[in-house]
């Protein structure tokens, strides 16, 4: 942008910059001229205002007020035109003391220069800025697109765009992990916006943002072309050459495109490898298998012969858009749909929890154990067991959850787990020692019918343990030399401990 002090510079003008030096580096947009005692009705700011001050004020309360009007509506600087048959020879001295006050630019325009001649030279000056903005974008635009058709890729059309901004570009997979970086340490960057992606992510392909601080502007674009494929973070100082203001946004939007068309690219490549990998899963999935058989059919579609664990996630209308999602951040996975669920088997060593945690936040998912790959039918199938349990608790379950017997009291209604405890235990409890009898009951199965230890717990003697579970077992009817009946007492009393804590059933 033409600035106040180039303005003055240009030898044709003869322009004389009064007051403001300091002010030089003020950018003028436009010129305009006026004669009106108060102008300001008609500017739109970054003007530099003309006029001959034919209704001037003549003191320095009227030109400090004339001028303080003038720059609270952004007129960035004020041009007096000189000459012998105008009102003033030489810029007055009220004028010139107003304008040292406002801190106002302040210019003369000497006799035999025009004022069409200024306004031709600021608005070239502008034409000039916008033909070489406009060539910028021109030049980026095809730096990128041949970019894009060459084979570098993804890094390919972030290098170029670096070349060609100045700005650092990263690609990011829906987990965070850098899929391409113009510039080492992409992972930093993807630390500092991490923040700003949680809170736009829910925005799908209509996701970005901008953060403009400490002299930087860092964004973030969403990529792909019908499903969010990954993220585009760029960083660079927040003010940009004046060559590239104006285009900037439509560079980034050309790259944007660019970087989508490459990410979609890639995934209908992957198109028969996600169709091999199908099939496999359908086949470990029936039932098991021999490891060597299994390790053939993973490493024909390009997987290693790992232990691998299941997940079964609840899709609901959209099972094959999770399934893409899921295929595209997990290289090395195994996704199939099966009616309205995903499937999808992994190496062990992945972050399972955390990422259906990140791509399938709030659907009921069951994870299963990690297996051999012969054996993944059994992990499936801990899988798909899960699920209810999902559903019930509100969140991911995996598969050695519901091996707890607390998980599985848990899912029972309080009334039925007091109703339960009361019929085992109740006639215990129509006596005054009942506390004492249960103590020693829920002691006495801890220590796995072990006499001394169960009267070394209780600090009694062994005496006093043997009376108190046979009384026990002649009111509850049950002995404790039976597993069957061991059993159904340490139920009843784990149930008695959850329903004091477990909500009723409606």
């Amino acid at each position: 942008m033409l600035t106040v002090a180039e303005l003055v510079g240009d030898p044709a003008l003869r322009l004389e910059l009064v007051v403001g030096r300091a002010a030089g580096e003020r950018e003028i947009e436009a010129a305009a001229v006026s004669e009106l005692a108060d102008p300001t009705p008609w500017l739109q700011g970054g003007e530099l205002l003309l006029t001959i001050g034919f209704l001037l004020p003549t003191d320095l309360p009227g030109c400090r007020e004339y001028l303080r009007r003038l720059d609270a509506a952004g007129v960035r600087a004020v041009g007096l035109g000189l000459g012998a048959e105008l009102p003033h020879q030489a810029a007055p001295d009220p004028l010139v003391a107003a304008a040292n006050e406002v801190g106002m630019p302040l210019l003369t325009v000497p006799d035999g220069v025009p004022f069409i001649a200024v306004t031709k030279a600021v608005f070239a000056h502008r034409a000039r800025l916008e033909r070489q903005q406009l060539e910028w974008a021109l030049q980026t635009q095809r730096a990128l697109t041949a970019a894009a058709v060459a084979t570098g890729g993804l890094l390919g059309i972030l290098v170029a765009h670096r070349q060609a901004t100045g700005r650092v570009g990263v690609v990011v997979d829906l987990l965070g992990r850098v899929l391409a970086e113009s510039d080492p340490d992409g992972q930093r960057l993807v630390l500092q916006l991490a923040d700003l992606i949680a809170a736009v992510r829910g925005q799908g392909l209509g996701a970005a943002a901008a953060d403009i601080s400490a002299g930087r502007r860092r964004e973030l674009h969403a990529l792909g072309a019908r499903r969010l494929r990954a993220w585009l973070l760029l960083d660079g100082p927040a003010d940009l050459p004046a060559t590239h203001r104006a285009g900037a946004n439509q560079v980034s939007a050309d790259l944007v495109s660019l970087l989508s068309l490459e990410l979609e690219r890639r995934h209908g490549l992957d198109a028969a490898q996600r169709r091999g990998r199908v099939q496999v899963l359908d086949r470990l999935a029936r039932a098991t298998v021999d490891d060597a058989v299994a390790a053939r059919w993973l490493a024909s579609v390009g997987i290693s012969d790992l232990d691998l664990r299941v997940a079964a996630v609840a899709a609901g209308t959209d099972p094959a858009d999770l399934a893409a999602d899921l295929a595209t951040a997990l290289p090395d996975a195994l996704v199939r749909v099966v009616d309205d669920l995903v499937e999808l088997a992994v190496p062990l060593a992945t972050d399972l929890p955390g990422v259906l945690g990140t791509l399938a936040p709030g659907r009921p998912a069951g994870i299963g154990i990690g297996v051999r790959p012969g054996a993944l039918a059994v992990s499936l199938r801990q899988a798909r067991s899960a699920l209810p349990a999902s559903r019930v608790a509100g969140r991911h379950v995996h598969a050695a959850e519901i091996a707890s017997s607390r998980m599985l009291l848990g899912s029972v209604p309080a009334g039925t787990l007091r109703a339960f405890a009361d019929a085992v235990l109740g006639p215990l409890d129509a006596l005054p020692r009942a506390a004492e009898l249960s103590r020693a009951l829920t002691v006495f199965l801890e220590q796995n019918g072990q006499w001394a230890a169960t009267a070394a717990a209780l600090q009694v003697h062994r005496h006093t343990v043997r009376n108190r579970i046979e009384t026990v077992e002649r009111l509850t009817g049950r002995r404790l030399d039976s597993a069957q009946d061991r059993h159904e007492l340490w139920l009843a009393l784990r149930a008695r401990d959850m329903a004091r804590t477990a909500p009723e059933s409606t």
